[in-house]
């Protein structure tokens, strides 16, 4: 009996420290994989993001995709050839588009595309025009040219009539979509600053200063910047990552808000007025330092169609809640036009196209941007004031005289 029970006891014993040395290798056993399993995370992590980041991509592009029918087009840009036109609305960029940029916040990146190119400066379809006096234009969205190809922005089509009138001039289109004075006063200053002084300068200004309200002032960039500048952390990691996106888009899961709330356009008439006091305010800075720099200004009040353009007249209807972000506009432009009438409006080197409008042709591609036509127009008539202020040259339209005859 004793055998037997010193045998049971040993048996015990041994299973025992078999369960001890099991308890004793799991943990060293899982320690032992956690570099591995590190490793593993660090390998695939960013590939997960890669991939994550291209298929956002390719999702972005497809919500791109212009769902205007071949007919619809034709009708806004009185084309024969829907098709270019359906190219360049898929290669034109949106605010959020742009990469950082000092001072200004953002500018849209350089591309090459069939109907848009943007070089590392930020210019639209390169330097344009013939030798001569340099011109430079600043705008938003409208200015740049959403829609329309390199060849039938503003600048490009002003450029063509100065050459056309026997005025060439070197023409650069910098405008940006959704840059508005601020961002254009601050722009000019950091060219004069750095000794990049051109000879006129166009500021082509009116639905972007309407969208951009409160204060301290927000750009489309602003909310951006200020999650990059939020503390490291994981809120932080998941807000700005691309894997973390894909799975918010494909799940409906809502976007993370941003830790300053973007400032929509002016809700309120006291907001409308700031705001023109801004536009106000901006110009005679900027007026100010093309002076001192011997620079010749050129303020353009844009068409909108929310101020005296009857949108009736529109080639393809435009469904009314696409307008409604753009009332502030036509509040300010009514104050605008009110100060006008009253003399209160700073008008110096001011060129006013509010009533400007393109006959029977379509004004609108969508609610706020230029049909061809309409570009064409604002163009041409900003060419004959520009021209007025272009430097004279060797030429200016005339025979040079001969060269007089060596001294004897």
């Amino acid at each position: 009996m004793t055998g037997a029970h010193d045998h049971d006891e040993e048996n015990v014993m041994r299973r025992r420290r078999s369960r001890n040395r099991s308890e004793t290798a799991s943990p060293a056993l899982a320690f032992g994989k956690l570099p591995r399993l590190l490793l593993l995370l660090v390998v695939l992590l960013p590939i997960a993001e890669w991939s994550a980041s291209a298929i956002m991509a390719r999702l972005d592009s497809r919500a791109k995709a212009v769902t205007l029918s071949d007919d619809d087009i034709v009708k806004l840009y009185g084309t024969d050839q829907p098709a270019q036109y359906r190219e360049a609305l898929a290669e034109m960029p949106q605010a959020h588009d742009g990469t950082y940029a000092p001072l200004t916040e953002y500018r849209m990146p350089a591309r090459q595309g069939r109907h848009l190119t943007i070089d590392g400066q930020g210019i639209r379809g390169g330097v344009m025009g013939a030798d001569g006096p340099r011109v430079v234009v600043f705008g938003g969205s409208t200015a740049f040219g959403h829609g329309l190809t390199d060849g039938e922005t503003i600048a490009a089509i002003m450029a063509a009539k100065l050459a056309q009138d026997g005025r060439p001039a070197r023409v650069e289109n910098r405008a940006t979509p959704g840059w508005y004075s601020t961002q254009d006063r601050i722009a000019f200053a950091e060219m004069l600053a750095t000794g990049d002084k051109p000879d006129v300068a166009v500021f082509i200004h009116g639905v972007d200063d309407f969208l951009s309200c409160g204060k301290p002032e927000r750009t489309a960039w602003s909310d951006r910047l200020a999650r990059v500048g939020i503390p490291a952390g994981l809120e932080t990691v998941v807000r700005q990552s691309a894997l973390a996106a894909l799975v918010r888009r494909l799940t409906g899961m809502p976007e993370p808000s941003g830790p300053v709330p973007h400032n929509p356009a002016c809700a309120s008439d006291s907001q409308a007025e700031a705001s023109l006091a801004r536009l106000d305010a901006n110009r005679r800075l900027i007026a100010a330092m093309a002076e001192r720099f011997g620079v010749k200004p050129v303020f353009v009040q844009q068409p909108v169609p929310t101020y005296h353009y009857d949108n009736a007249k529109r080639a393809v209807p435009v469904e009314p809640h696409l307008m409604v972000p753009y009332v502030p506009v036509a509040k300010g432009y009514a104050r605008l036009a009110e100060m006008r009438g009253t003399g209160k409006l700073w008008e110096q080197d001011l060129l006013w196209l509010a009533e400007l409008e393109p006959g029977e042709a379509n004004a609108y591609i969508d609610p706020v941007h230029y049909a061809p036509a309409f570009a064409r127009l604002i163009g041409e008539t900003l060419a004959r004031r520009v021209g007025d202020l272009l430097p004279a040259t060797a030429f200016d339209g005339a025979i040079p005289a001969a060269n007089p005859p060596a001294a004897q």
